[in-house]
């Protein structure tokens, strides 16, 4: 019988780490440090590797913000991804099979096989920029890897908002980074990824006695935050975004009725000890294969081939 694996059948390592992924913050972290403790070589190396780039850092995002915006002439990679992906939101299939059931109503499309990109690719040309590296793992405290990449695209459907239209914090890891590029013009109207900085979030999380890939309703949130706090992520295109998705609260796709769609390109970095990678985090990077014996060490962890 078809379907998804039902949590009986996953295997005992697998089911755990769910468990984990889905609990508090505390006992998130204490995960997270067993984690690590099977992987230490691993870690220490990329921690260590972290620390000597850590110098040439042309930015930072701030860990009480948890997210940094930047304007279209920051990355010129950002105008190239804008061309690249400028056919994608035309003439989209959501009858297409194996998509999600989002997807389908016309939200958190994916627009693209992840196994087209080279290195020549811009996505990952702004990946694997020196500068994009060194603020990534400064904030995670050590070299992570490119663990998913993607193109999005979201059209106004008259569904009440759910799933990643309401409020929540992911659970992939204790700390992460995913790049947004907008692809497209970007308004309050057509859906824009919408956060909650990293310290308003945390205020939040104690509040509501919050586990980890929850869902909040907006009506939930009221009296905690007021909607000034909302940061929506507007722009023309070409914008980028860095936030810790995890640590910040955040929303989007809320596409209004009469709108352009949004197309936006994300960028995941997680730390090998995330809960989402196999232990072996080599086994869960789609782009280890592209590293070459000529690049640096820096972008061979990135890519996850050390």
């Amino acid at each position: 019988m078809g379907g998804a694996m039902s949590e009986t059948s996953m295997p005992l390592a697998t089911r755990i780490n769910h468990f984990f992924q889905h609990r508090s913050e505390s006992e998130r972290r204490v995960f997270e440090r067993m984690r690590q403790a099977l992987s230490l070589p691993t870690i220490v190396g990329r921690r260590a590797a972290a620390r000597e780039i850590a110098a040439d850092a042309s930015f930072t995002i701030h860990r009480n913000r948890g997210y940094a915006v930047f304007p279209p002439d920051a990355f010129p990679e950002a105008h190239e991804i804008v061309e690249a992906t400028a056919d994608l939101g035309r003439n989209v299939d959501l009858a297409k099979p194996g998509l999600s059931k989002k997807a389908r109503s016309g939200f958190m499309v994916p627009m693209m096989d992840m196994a087209s990109l080279t290195l020549d690719s811009p996505m990952l040309r702004l990946a694997l920029r020196p500068d994009v590296i060194t603020a990534v793992s400064s904030y995670l405290g050590m070299v992570p890897v490119i663990a998913y990449l993607q193109v999005f695209y979201s059209e106004a459907n008259s569904d009440e908002a759910r799933s990643s239209q309401l409020f929540h914090c992911d659970a992939d890891a204790t700390s992460q980074v995913k790049i947004f590029v907008l692809c497209s013009e970007v308004t309050r109207s057509n859906g824009p990824l919408t956060l909650l900085d990293a310290e308003t979030s945390r205020k939040v999380r104690t509040r509501l006695g919050y586990h980890f890939g929850g869902k909040i309703k907006d009506k939930r949130l009221a009296g905690i935050v007021d909607e000034s706090d909302h940061v929506p992520i507007v722009g023309p295109p070409g914008t980028v975004c860095f936030v810790d998705t995890t640590q910040c609260f955040h929303f989007g796709s809320r596409v209004e009725s009469g709108t352009a769609p949004r197309l936006v390109t994300m960028i995941q970095y997680l730390t090998p000890s995330s809960f989402m990678l196999p232990r072996d985090h080599r086994q869960g990077s789609p782009f280890r294969h592209l590293a070459t014996h000529q690049m640096g060490r820096v972008q061979r962890m990135i890519l996850g081939a050390e």
